[in-house]
């Protein structure tokens, strides 16, 4: 894992349980994921807190905070934003906004390109391309049929879907969430120029279109 110059503490609710991770500028990686039944509201701190203490550091120390953006669960992409506003109320911090379909491909652990598709309910699906973090086609949100004008090819996805996707290649996620949510952290924070220009809270990526686009369609 390449060192980072930052400690950063990152956060993604897009697709399950909520992970999250803290990166030491030391290249150290402390991770988290939530596993219980209660509200995401009421572990997500629990959950930072646990991560602060494993890497021995206080909030003040952080320089950075990251958030996985979406496209995900409109509710966990919404928490996920509203915690990290909340914690950066205080400490004024630059935030990095990270696509949970990047992580996802990730993930994936592959050194050719692959589609990202996870399904967004109500006859919809979040669409990505990548090679490993670098985005080849950028994040939709497609019906099924426009996904089956694709040619087939390998695709990840937190559960395969061979209803939808028949004929293509599933590649199971190798790579735990918080492990590879902390790589892109760590990727585009070596690419940033000037921490000042970014934004000090998340906005979530929901790209589900509305009702009436959706009956156009």
């Amino acid at each position: 894992m390449t060192e980072s110059t930052h400690n950063i503490l990152a956060l993604d609710i897009a697709f399950g349980p909520a992970c999250a991770c803290l990166i030491r500028r030391d290249g150290s990686i402390f991770s988290a994921l939530g596993n219980d039944d209660r509200p995401h509201s009421q572990t997500i701190m629990p959950l930072l807190q646990t991560l602060l203490a494993e890497a021995e550091l206080d909030w003040p120390e952080l320089n950075m905070l990251a958030a996985g953006v979406g496209p995900g669960s409109f509710t966990g992409l919404r928490i996920a934003a509203a915690t990290l506003a909340g914690i950066n109320t205080s400490l004024d911090l630059p935030l990095m906004e990270l696509s949970s379909l990047a992580i996802s491909a990730i993930q994936a652990d592959r050194d050719t390109p692959l589609y990202v598709i996870e399904d967004g309910r109500a006859g919809l699906a979040y669409c990505a391309k990548y090679d490993g973090h670098e985005e080849i086609s950028p994040n939709a949100c497609l019906i099924w049929k426009e996904i089956a004008l694709l040619p087939t090819a390998s695709y990840t996805a937190h559960r395969p879907d061979e209803q939808h996707l028949p004929g293509w290649t599933y590649i199971p996620p190798t790579i735990p969430r918080s492990q590879a949510m902390a790589r892109l952290a760590i990727a585009q924070a070596d690419r940033l120029e000037d921490m000042a220009s970014l934004p000090r809270f998340a906005t979530p990526a929901y790209l589900i279109p509305s009702q009436a686009e959706r009956n156009a369609q």
